[in-house]
Formats: structure tokens, C-alpha cells, sequence
């Protein structure tokens, strides 16, 4: 999706910055899916039949994609949040991350940020008192270390901002 269609679609401002997974990750899940789809290509070699080939061809789809789509981006810097990549939670949703991934893009204001987790697979968003925060599962833990400090210091940086007004 491209950075105006974003800015349109969800109100946040003037887009800053997009971070993708680091690229030793990107790059190790790069060599996995080829491994796999030569291991199935190697499979389909010794089959006869169309039929037979089908699964290996499907497997053999599925990695090519993944392999195209190691290089989304995860999560985008905005004047007013963060739009950030939802973890799925059922078949469902993995379905729909695979093939509409701009549905699992949620935008959240920096006012509403409480807490990134430490392993940066949840952003707890709301106030700290009592039933005021709620939990949002994101793929945010393989970005660099150097992209994860960028984003804290966005954050912190807008809550300053939000205190002095």
C-alpha cells in the first residue's frame, strides 16, 4: 500500500518513516522458503502423475509468496501514531494477512500508547489504572535493534509533545 493511500485512509498525518524486518531475518527466512521449495521440487521430481505433483506444487506457491513477502513493511511512522501489522489470531485472519495484508493495519495515536512489550510482540495501549489497558498482538519483534529504538524514541518524543501542550 502505498504511503498516501495510508495517510488517506486512516487521518494520521504525513507519513515519517517505514521499518521492514531486519534484514539478517529477512534474509534468513529468504534461504528457508528456498530450501523448502527446492526440497518439494526435488520430491515432485521422482513423481509420475499430474495429481501427484499438485501438493508440491501448492507447497512450492506458498514459498515463493513468502519469499516475496519478506520485504512488507511492519510497522509506519505517522505524524499523529504508528500503523502497525496485527498479529493474526485464527486461520481466518492468516488467510487474510497472506492476500489483503493492508487489513491487518491498525493505526494507533500516540496518546494512546502505554507500553511496548519487552519481546515486541504486544503494545499495550490505554492508561495504567485499572481496566484502562487493553493488549494488541503485532509483528513488531524482528525489527533491527537500531528501527526498535528509532520507535521509542517517536513515542517518547510525541508523549513529550502531548505533556507540554
Amino acid at each position: 500500500m502505498k504511503n498516501s493511500a495510508l495517510e488517506q485512509r486512516f487521518r494520521c498525518g504525513p507519513i515519517e518513516a517505514s521499518y521492514e524486518n531486519s534484514r539478517w531475518f529477512s534474509g534468513f527466512m529468504k534461504v528457508l522458503y528456498l530450501l523448502v521449495g527446492i526440497y518439494f521440487f526435488w520430491l515432485m521430481t521422482g513423481e509420475e502423475m499430474l495429481v501427484e505433483h499438485l501438493d508440491n506444487w501448492a507447497v512450492l506457491a506458498f514459498c515463493f509468496w513468502r519469499i516475496h513477502r519478506q520485504d512488507d513493511v511492519m510497522c509506519y511512522v505517522a505524524d499523529k501514531g504508528l500503523i502497525v501489522r496485527r498479529q493474526f489470531r485464527s486461520l481466518r485472519e492468516f488467510y487474510d494477512d497472506q492476500f489483503h495484508e493492508e487489513r491487518n493495519l491498525i493505526f494507533l495515536p500516540y496518546k494512546d500508547i502505554f507500553l511496548i512489550s519487552d519481546n515486541w510482540q504486544e503494545i499495550q495501549l490505554g492508561q495504567a489504572e485499572e481496566g484502562g489497558i487493553a493488549v494488541l498482538p503485532v509483528h513488531l519483534q524482528f525489527l533491527s535493534k537500531k528501527n526498535k529504538q528509532r520507535l521509542i524514541d517517536r513515542i517518547k518524543k510525541a508523549h513529550e509533545a502531548d505533556d507540554d501542550d
